[in-house]
């Protein structure tokens, strides 16, 4: 008995979490919303225990110092993003949606980067340029560009629920979220680290 009591509300918590990915994919803003308001901290464990886990694949896998990097990436730009609402009342109003809502916009950041690991192991670097060699590059271009679109989506949601500010303001913080992001890429890019940061 204690054993299902134990247990039970972890499979819950696991089929909400699942239920949410799903969600996020097929209709962001009702679900966003949803998370802002009705999630639970317990729903977040996987996304943190995948993080984790993908840190240490991805160093096992690319022997460096990718996980320690991209974590820090993530954090930075948590506390960025959380730095542009000041203010006490906002802080004890907002913190809980804030959390909720920006630890799910790392789901389509984990699916790219384990698809990442996984197609480095099937077809490691370098690729041909044959037709199907092309052929994979077009397919995993336009599947990132299709991730990053998502991304953008889910983080415009998290600053519209969590902080209830103007449409014009939260796009002008994701233009200054790009110009930050954009060139971080290209530094992880030349020094070999990653391809897109964790954020």
């Amino acid at each position: 008995m204690d054993f299902k009591r134990k247990i039970s509300p972890v499979i819950a918590d696991i089929f909400l979490f699942c239920r949410n990915c799903v969600g996020l994919i097929f209709s962001p803003y009702d679900t966003m919303r949803k998370i802002s308001l009705h999630s639970e901290y317990e729903e977040l464990i996987p996304l943190y225990l995948l993080s984790f886990l993908f840190f240490l694949l991805s160093s096992q896998v690319r022997q460096n110092k990718m996980g320690f990097i991209s974590a820090l990436t993530f954090y930075v730009m948590s506390i960025f993003f959380f730095s542009l609402f000041p203010g006490k009342d906002w802080f004890l109003k907002r913190l809980d949606k804030y959390i909720k809502t920006w630890t799910y916009t790392l789901v389509p950041t984990l699916i790219w980067f384990y698809s990442n690991i996984v197609l480095y192991v099937i077809l490691p670097p370098p690729r041909t340029m044959s037709i199907l060699g092309q052929g994979f590059s077009i397919f995993f271009l336009a599947f990132s560009v299709s991730l990053l679109v998502w991304k953008l989506i889910l983080v415009y949601l998290s600053l519209r629920f969590s902080s209830r500010v103007a449409f014009i303001r939260i796009m002008y913080y994701i233009l200054v979220y790009l110009i930050i992001l954009i060139p971080l890429s290209l530094y992880f890019y030349q020094i070999g680290m990653s391809r897109i940061p964790f954020v």
